[in-house]
């Protein structure tokens, strides 16, 4: 899939005169293109789940009327904990209070967990998006993607800038 590399290499090098959250949300979105949920957790639509608070504002209306592999994505904000696992993918914003709790309390669900928070990934986050000067990357936790049971697709975890491994 050639397609992949052009999709995140757009974002990324738009990062420094682009408006961040846009470039966040482009990466959110194609997140749900390279990764497999399992069965337990299908359902008609996919929801993209945000805590708040978050810095992503407006640029989410880019997101509104987006199908993934067939199945349309919901943008569910102000998300109460007591319901992230029904979430696919949850995004956490760097300015959240507590925000290693999250992920722990979803642990064994098969729900991705996303944040621009530093440190994420060794409070068992799954994926993080890292300032690399200009560029916005992302790194990958697999061992938190395995304990949540879903799947990250090569091609996704070739372009991460760091794959981290619980030892």
């Amino acid at each position: 899939m050639l397609a992949l590399p052009l999709i995140f290499a757009h974002p990324a090098c738009a990062a420094e005169t682009a408006n961040e959250a846009a470039v966040k949300v482009a990466f959110l979105y194609n997140f749900f293109k390279f990764i497999e949920w399992p069965e337990s957790a299908s359902q008609s639509k996919f929801n993209l789940c945000l805590v708040t608070p978050h810095d992503l504002g407006d640029n989410l209306l880019a997101l509104e009327g987006k199908t993934v592999n067939g199945k349309p994505l919901a943008v569910l904000q102000d998300v109460p904990a007591k319901d992230l696992k029904t979430c696919h993918l949850v995004f956490i914003g760097k300015s959240t209070a507590n925000a290693g709790d999250i992920p722990r309390d979803l642990k064994g669900a098969p729900v991705v967990t996303v944040s621009d928070k530093p440190g994420f990934l060794q409070q068992n986050g799954t994926i993080g998006l890292v300032q690399d000067g200009n560029r916005l990357n992302f790194e990958v936790n697999l061992d938190n993607a395995n304990a949540a049971n879903v799947r990250i697709s090569a091609q996704l975890l070739k372009l991460a800038r760091n794959l981290n491994l619980n030892k």
